[in-house]
């Protein structure tokens, strides 16, 4: 029997995250807000069952004449309310976040690419296609774009 080896190129993913890595270090303020309200997002969600199980405990405790239920019931119902409406706009925001992290980082690789190419020796523009170049540049954008 055959023995495959199998190469999952470490080095690869290793260099392109810790590329990634160091891109992301520039902008800690923007990441760590994405973080926070990714964060905050996930609590709504986790929160809502707990309400949503008061809601149905209030309205199931009555029928409806008792005060206090009512108050728990409209209580319960308005932080329900509240809860899934703070989860999904810190899960917008957070999206809107990641937005403008990718759109930055993907500028500053863009002119971080053209300026080392700018650097290069006469002889290599010369013997270079720059279409080509500026294709592989702007390829490797997109692949950041997308890992983001």
């Amino acid at each position: 029997m055959a023995r495959f080896t199998i190469d999952l190129r470490a080095s690869a993913f290793r260099s392109v995250l810790g590329f990634t890595l160091g891109h992301w270090r520039r902008q800690p303020w923007r990441l760590s807000l994405i973080m926070g309200a990714f964060l905050l997002s996930t609590l709504a969600d986790v929160l809502t069952p707990l309400y949503s199980g008061r809601l149905v405990d209030a309205v199931a405790s009555s029928a409806g004449a008792d005060e206090v239920a009512w108050h728990a019931a409209m209580t319960a119902f308005s932080i329900l309310m509240a809860l899934a409406l703070a989860a999904v706009v810190l899960r917008n925001a957070a999206f809107m976040g990641i937005v403008e992290l990718t759109l930055k980082m993907m500028s500053d690789i863009a002119a971080d690419a053209f300026h080392r190419v700018q650097r290069f020796s006469t002889d290599w523009h010369a013997n270079s296609f720059a279409g080509s170049t500026v294709r592989k540049i702007t390829r490797g954008m997109w692949a950041l774009d997308l890992l983001n």
